[in-house]
């Protein structure tokens, strides 16, 4: 009997240890599989960053794709600010690549520590993540518009029309001279046309029958000089200018100043603020300029990109960059108040004012809150980086297409 029961208890503490291996193997596997998935999320969220602000450089140099181009450097920047595994989340060149002129796509290999899995000779193990970003066209946003609706650029007839000429007149359906040239009618075709969904607008340089007579990118935006509050309007009263979120002098120069953080989408309906506004419009304007007085137009002699100087914020980040609504000129704004048709988006670079007219040109701008509309299937190399569109977004987009 006592053979035995030392018999027995040799079993069991075979059984035991046996057991406690079985428990610190399932332990060690838990740990550091729990490990692996924390450091495979870090990555995912560092090459996520580094595709988003790779694109927005898309936006900013459109068609530059090289290792010092913003969007390299702009993916690279931003996935270092992040760590996986404690450490930051470094790229090189070659783990970012342009399958189309708006995407830019990072793939990457890190390796990864175990812990346990040290015991059995296993001391790291790899993870790949892919992350890729593409370059849409804003089809509206929320944040920052500024109570000033010029109209959309139009053609007369088949002849284009650039904002430098300044007989352009209001839009006429009827037959009309024109620079001395008999029009049978004025043509308009928005950018976000239907038609034009899913396309590079780029593309289109002239008034080919078919093609966008709005403004478009890179077409009408070298430095172009555009009236944006006119002191000659077309119809009485009516100055372009625009009653967001409200009405009178005070809503009206407040949103000078800071912009109104309502939602405005392409074929919104706005209704206008009447009348000339000489002192808000003046007063808005000063207070505007003021939050970066020494801010210009500048061109980059590499590029040959505009942007906007400023010795108090980043290239393209002054406060002087606005959101602006362009409406349909096909259905003019009448006298007083009324409403006008959103047909385009742009950003512009407020220059001044003397409270009669407000000037700005056209610049590159990321807007707050931009809703993405469809990104061109088939970009042309080089295009710009909405697609021809004034104001683009970026947005994640499925790696695995690329």
């Amino acid at each position: 009997m006592g053979r035995k029961r030392r018999w027995d208890r040799g079993a069991i503490l075979v059984l035991v240890v046996a057991g406690l291996v079985a428990i610190l193997g399932t332990t060690s596997l838990a740990v550091d599989v729990g490990h692996l998935y924390v450091v495979r999320a870090q990555l995912q969220n560092a090459v996520d960053a580094a595709a988003l602000a790779g694109a927005h450089g898309l936006l900013a140099q459109p068609g530059n794709y090289t290792a010092d181009g913003a969007a390299a450097r702009l993916a690279m920047e931003y996935a270092a600010r992040n760590q996986a595994d404690g450490q930051p989340v470094l790229l090189s060149s070659s783990e970012i690549s342009f399958p189309r002129s708006n995407v830019i796509l990072i793939d990457i290999t890190r390796p990864a520590r175990t812990f346990f899995a040290r015991l059995f000779g296993i001391h790291q193990a790899n993870i790949r993540v892919r992350a890729a970003a593409v370059v849409a066209p804003a089809i509206g946003g929320t944040g920052g518009w500024r109570p000033w609706a010029p109209p959309d650029q139009f053609g007369h007839g088949g002849i284009c029309v650039t904002p430098e000429d300044g007989d352009h007149g209001p839009f006429n359906p009827n037959p009309h001279t024109w620079r001395g040239i008999a029009v049978n009618a004025d043509y308009y075709k928005s950018p976000y046309d239907s038609e034009f969904e899913g396309q590079d607008v780029s593309v289109y340089r002239d008034c080919s029958p078919g093609s966008p007579t709005g403004f478009i990118a890179p077409r009408d935006v070298d430095g172009r000089y555009i009236q944006l509050k006119s002191d000659s309007p077309e119809y009485p009263g009516n100055f372009y200018g625009l009653a967001l979120g409200g009405r009178g002098a005070d809503t009206y120069r407040d949103n000078i100043i800071y912009g109104w953080g309502g939602t405005v989408q392409i074929g919104d309906t706005l209704t206008t603020e009447p009348g000339n506004m000489v002192g808000p419009t003046r007063q808005g304007v000063s207070a505007l300029v003021a939050q970066d007085p020494n801010a210009e137009l500048r061109r980059d002699p590499v590029t040959r990109q505009w942007y906007v100087w400023s010795d108090r914020y980043p290239p393209n980040e002054s406060p002087r960059i606005v959101p602006l609504i362009l409406f349909d000129p096909r259905a003019p704004s009448r006298g007083g108040r009324t409403t006008i048709r959103v047909a385009n988006i742009g950003a512009f670079f407020i220059e001044g004012s003397d409270g009669h007219s407000v000037f700005g040109r056209f610049i590159a701008m990321r807007l707050p809150g931009a809703i993405a509309g469809v990104p061109a299937g088939r970009p042309a190399r080089g295009s710009s980086g909405a697609g021809g569109y004034l104001v683009g977004t970026v947005q994640l987009t499925d790696p695995n297409e690329y």
